[in-house]
């Protein structure tokens, strides 16, 4: 099974092999409708894609693992989910594990923006802003920056795990 550090490496190069490609299309399509589209997009993917190699990998399932003490002091808040996810199991499925870690980290949000709500009578029209314009192609670029550095995670664990 590769170490955390061969998943980050793994998953970058995955993300420059994007990248270069990305760079390759849109220079190929530089004339299209939708090419003043691009740039942003590239780069909603391409953060969506650093947060979640960094820091929603599959491995937050374990206790001590190099993306749950990138998270410092707000580590402690994915202990729980440490406790409810054994190692490889929901945590490491494809579609349920992005999803996991997606809802939880959801859930922290959820209580802390409550939280300075009601604590502070803090107003959230910042959410309006992002729910009107995190839609569409927006909305498949985080979705897929999300997701895909925790798919080459699992692959990575799948080829290189023992099969005893």
């Amino acid at each position: 099974m590769p170490s955390g550090k061969n998943h980050l490496k793994a998953e970058l190069a995955a993300l420059g092999a994007i990248a270069l490609a990305a760079a390759g299309g849109n220079a190929l399509w530089a004339f299209a409708d939708w090419q003043d589209q691009f740039q942003p997009l590239a780069l909603i993917f391409a953060l969506a894609y650093l947060f979640s190699s960094l820091l929603l990998s599959p491995d937050l399932d374990l206790a001590r693992s190099d993306p749950h003490n990138r998270w410092g002091l707000l580590r402690h808040c994915w202990k729980p989910y440490a406790k409810l996810f054994r190692h490889r199991g929901v945590s490491h499925n494809p579609l349920l594990g992005p999803l996991s870690r997606l809802f939880y980290l959801g859930l922290w949000a959820a209580a802390v923006l409550a939280g300075l709500h009601y604590l502070f009578a803090v107003e959230m029209e910042f959410l309006h802003h992002w729910k009107e314009n995190l839609r569409g192609a927006a909305l498949w670029a985080l979705s897929i920056g999300l997701v895909l550095p925790n798919e080459i995670h699992i692959l990575l664990d799948r080829i290189y795990s023992d099969p005893h």
